[in-house]
């Protein structure tokens, strides 16, 4: 632990900032309810910062080399930093020299939780510690850091003890959710018609029942029927499902347990009589609402009922005063249809200005951001779509309606 003086003008200090390092649950116990506030009001609203999704990953979404610590940056008595390290060997120096994440294997962004008005302070201090705690890493990496990150800003003023580099510039899809969904679906008529004769479809095929569950109804019991119905269609054939992975099964338990235990997990399901067809896993982040997984019974592919199901989750969502974006942290060929706009996700690098980490560890970076900035923007859009329809082929890819009518005679 250090204790630093925190200057927000070269004559007026405010208050000492320490870093307390736990590396065991019990250690985590004291600070969880200011991280959670801190994560829960954070501008990026990332259920992924949220101790709920952390600890889902320190427990079960590591591999068995790995190892995790937490820091926390204090400004007198107020959280104003978190940092969740996973500690990685290196692929060349091992374990003496290890890479430093903010994520784990099941995460998709690596963002963290600063306060907004001591972020260049909180950061320096956190990388501080990283140093005192583990001298030997050769760098952190932290993947899709959103741009509204306070990170952006608080790098400005960070010391030089890291070299900052980026790489991997993601945009994944979001929906502002504030105004009507009468109005936004107003703007396209083709959508509107088609959603018309998608319900008439499903109608067809019996009673329709949509459920938006909630609150202290949304419960880890119904987390089962979902992974049934997950590996009964293209996951489980390709071996993606839930059921196929018991590290990723342990992990989303864990992490339906832990939201649903602050009410803040929510179930979109679609029933056509007594039959499971649609389901979506969501859960909330202050006014966002992170969609990590959905499923569909592939027999009633000629529905679209993954659109009907992201209708019902729209439609929820913009009748809900205290939520303002649609977050599925993903880019899919579906959201398309919905002419979803996007946001930027960047992966951000800091590698220790050392001999070690230059030699073995820069180039591996370079590397990474020279395919990114020039070589990926070049690939025509044709190849990359080959390259999509080669790996959904065959078994890797949903029935479609065509497939299902087929069977069926």
């Amino acid at each position: 632990m250090d204790t630093k003086a925190v200057c927000r003008s070269p004559d007026v200090a405010i208050e000492p900032v320490r870093v307390v390092t736990v590396r065991d649950f019990d250690g985590l116990q004291p600070h969880m309810e200011a991280w959670d506030r801190l994560a829960w009001e954070s501008p990026q609203g990332l259920a992924t910062m949220l101790p709920a999704w952390v600890t889902a990953t320190f427990r079960h979404g590591l591999w068995p080399q790995w190892r995790w610590m937490c820091c926390f940056a204090y400004a007198g008595e107020q959280l104003i930093g978190v940092m969740p390290v996973v500690i990685t060997p290196h692929p060349i120096l091992g374990r003496r020299r290890p890479l430093l994440r903010t994520y784990g294997k099941l995460t998709t962004s690596g963002d963290i939780a600063l306060a907004s008005e001591y972020a260049s302070e909180a950061l320096e201090a956190l990388l501080e510690e990283l140093v005192r705690q583990e001298p030997g890493h050769v760098g952190l990496d932290m993947q899709a850091v959103r741009h509204n990150s306070p990170v952006w800003p608080a790098l400005q003023n960070m010391a030089a003890e890291h070299l900052v580099l980026t790489s991997a510039r993601q945009r994944f899809s979001i929906l502002d959710v504030r105004g009507s969904f009468e109005n936004f679906i107003g703007n396209f008529k083709r959508m509107a018609s088609d959603l018309g004769r998608f319900r008439r479809k499903i109608e067809k095929r019996g009673k329709v029942r949509i459920e938006i569950v909630d609150g202290p109804d949304a419960r880890v019991d119904f987390l089962p029927q979902f992974a049934a119905l997950e590996a009964a269609g293209w996951k489980g054939r390709c071996g993606g499902a839930l059921l196929n992975n018991p590290d990723s099964l342990a992990f989303h338990t864990a992490l339906v347990e832990n939201f649903a235990a602050q009410e803040r997990l929510v179930w979109h399901r679609i029933w056509v009589d007594d039959t499971l067809v649609g389901a979506q896993l969501a859960l909330r982040c202050n006014r966002s609402l992170m969609l990590p997984k959905y499923t569909f019974n592939e027999d009633f592919a000629e529905c679209r009922v993954g659109t009907l199901l992201t209708e019902a989750t729209f439609r929820d969502g913009f009748a809900r005063a205290d939520l303002h974006e649609i977050n599925p942290m993903s880019k899919a060929q579906a959201h398309a249809f919905w002419h979803m706009p996007d946001a930027e996700y960047i992966d951000l690098h800091l590698v220790r200005r050392a001999a070690l980490p230059m030699l073995f560890h820069l180039p591996s970076v370079w590397s990474r951001k020279v395919y990114w900035t020039h070589i990926r923007p070049r690939v025509p859009e044709f190849v990359r779509d080959g390259y999509r329809q080669f790996k959904r082929r065959g078994g890797r890819k949903p029935k479609r309606a065509a497939e299902v009518h087929a069977l069926s005679k």
